[in-house]
């Protein structure tokens, strides 16, 4: 699954960083940064009562152990190798009905090297380079590439901002807004956020991570951070030199985390296979965490520009509640397209039962359910939203194409992060 990061940098000590990360969900520090920092330190060392040695007060802080560039060493000087292993099994249910083994249903299955070389002055260079690879087969997460998922250098301080190089996550809402992190195999969120199909054939939307990208985070001016990124074309391509732009203002206070964002791709007009055209992506999205539970909420408005293409808005809302070892999830989403009986109602429900900080059972299960029909757009082949690429599609009684209308999945797996 994709992670996009946030720095935050602890503003007493200049050598340690918070970073917010999706993959699934996410966490926050605590109530203030330092606050945060102290209460990691204790908390590692003293335990909490009722939940466990291995629990702090701060579901973010838990989530991201064994992730080294999103936290507290995440500006310690060497290299790490890390990674995480997730497999599950489940039932999918649309045009036909399947069971499944499949990577991937709380965490992507990936394995990285993270570094960083302290430069003295406050600076610091920074690198990592990160595979997705399927669990259940062994297979590459992307064909002949094998770093598909980070493959970044960077330099920055706290005081200047980082500016970053190569292969990264994208700038806009981090997937953290999704109480599932838009996992790509059952998050309802992750499907109706970046589904194009039915808005015509110049939609287009950026994936969680930008190729050829350049990218400046700001430093912390009290609570708000601001950070831009562009995308350039690969050599030889026909495709403006700019494919993607993105700019994001970032609030945190060290209980509340809240963005604005925007973000310009372009893609090939469907129709035409040759010219590009730009699909404006304007969202917002906020998180409440408290460490027992966790409140989001979400905005996402698309819009082609492309003459006779629609506009689609999507509103989500999600909660986490910790109880002991034992994370209870659920997220609601709605998407509906401008001038058109064409809606889409997703539910995502989860259950997690924590062995360690590393280790846990997870159960988790997602339908997305569409009413109306796809607006015809000339000999443009429209279809609805699905969830974990679930085959909709089949042929009726009277040979007309037709359409599943309720996707569903649950997965039961397992992950460890190492």
């Amino acid at each position: 699954m994709a992670t996009r990061s946030l720095r935050i940098f602890n503003k007493t000590n200049p050598q340690s960083v918070f970073s917010w990360c999706s993959t699934t969900a996410s966490k926050r520090p605590g109530r203030t940064l330092v606050r945060a920092a102290l209460h990691t330190a204790v908390l590692a060392t003293l335990g909490v009562a009722g939940q466990g040695a291995w629990a702090s007060d701060s579901f973010f802080n838990d989530y991201f152990v064994g992730i080294p560039y999103a936290g507290l060493n995440a500006y310690k000087p060497g290299i790490t190798l890390y990674g995480a292993v997730d497999e599950a099994v489940g039932f999918t249910k649309g045009a036909q009905t399947a069971f499944v083994q499949q990577s991937g249903g709380e965490w992507t299955s990936k394995f990285g090297f993270y570094g960083v070389e302290d430069l003295g002055g406050g600076y610091r260079a920074r690198f990592n380079l990160e595979s997705g690879f399927n669990a259940s087969n062994g297979e590459l997460g992307t064909a002949n590439t094998l770093f598909n998922r980070e493959a970044w250098v960077s330099i920055g301080s706290r005081n200047t901002g980082e500016l970053k190089f190569g292969l990264q996550d994208d700038v806009g809402v981090p997937l953290f807004v999704d109480i599932f992190g838009q996992v790509g195999t059952v998050s309802a969120v992750a499907f109706l956020t970046a589904w194009v199909y039915d808005l015509g054939p110049g939609a287009s939307y950026q994936p969680a991570r930008l190729p050829n990208a350049i990218s400046y985070s700001t430093p912390w001016f009290g609570p708000f951070n601001a950070q831009l990124a562009v995308s350039l074309a690969s050599q030889g391509s026909t495709a403006p030199t700019v494919t993607t732009r993105a700019v994001a203002l970032n609030y945190y206070d060290g209980r509340v985390f809240g963005t604005l964002s925007y973000l310009g791709n372009y893609g090939l007009n469907a129709l035409t296979t040759s010219s590009y055209v730009r699909t404006d992506n304007f969202a917002a999205g906020a998180v409440y965490d408290t460490g027992h539970y966790v409140l989001s909420a979400g905005y996402s408005f698309l819009a082609p520009r492309l003459a006779g293409d629609r506009v689609a808005s999507l509103y989500t809302a999600g909660g986490l509640y910790r109880y002991q070892r034992n994370d209870f999830r659920a997220e609601l989403a709605y998407r509906t397209v401008g001038g058109f009986s064409d809606h889409s109602y997703g539910v995502t429900l989860g259950y997690d039962y924590n062995l360690s900080q590393r280790t846990a059972l997870y159960v988790r299960g997602s339908m997305i359910t569409n009413t109306g029909s796809t607006p015809p757009y000339g000999r443009y082949p429209g279809e609805q939203p699905i969830v974990d690429n679930i085959n909709t599609t089949y042929t009726g009684s009277n040979g007309a194409l037709e359409n599943y209308q309720s996707p569903r999945v649950v997965l039961v797996g397992m992950y460890h992060k190492f």
